[in-house]
């Protein structure tokens, strides 16, 4: 087995995407997208060792996910991460977004962090902007690897 080939195995099909399985509720999903050049451990570090313990004291849900978008390629082929982002499955959904609104300022996430989630099939997004979030805006990004 070549090293591509190996690596493909430990990465999950698209069949097990959480968009696909049964088990999935996408109006208890919500996507943290965090905008500039977070790799991964900063993430982890950042942010999601600090969201982690909060929604499973208060009992509403657990992170499932993360990742890093690249941005566009630069005249020497390089691409800077654009933004990170943090998959949380909620026991509740509304309560969870209050903590999330309340705790990510305090960690000193930038400005023009967006919290996308689903209400009764809308899909909708909270901005942080300087003055606090916007609320309830209408979304058209995706998540990036299952598309809700």
């Amino acid at each position: 087995m070549g090293i591509s080939s190996f690596i493909k195995s430990l990465l999950p099909s698209k069949s097990s995407a959480p968009a696909e399985t049964n088990t999935f509720d996408v109006e208890q999903f919500i996507y943290v997208k965090i905008p500039g050049d977070i790799g991964p451990m900063d993430r982890g570090d950042l942010f999601e060792d600090q969201i982690e313990p909060v929604l499973a004291e208060k009992n509403l849900g657990t992170i499932s996910g993360g990742g890093s978008s690249l941005g566009d390629e630069r005249p020497d082929g390089s691409r800077r991460i654009s933004f990170c982002g943090i998959d949380i499955d909620t026991t509740s959904r509304d309560d969870a977004l209050v903590v999330l609104r309340d705790l990510l300022p305090t960690l000193n996430t930038p400005v023009g962090t967006e919290l996308h989630y689903t209400k009764n099939g809308q899909k909708l997004q909270d901005e942080l902007v300087a003055e606090g979030w916007l609320l309830e805006r209408p979304r058209v990004f995706d998540h990036p690897g299952f598309g809700v």
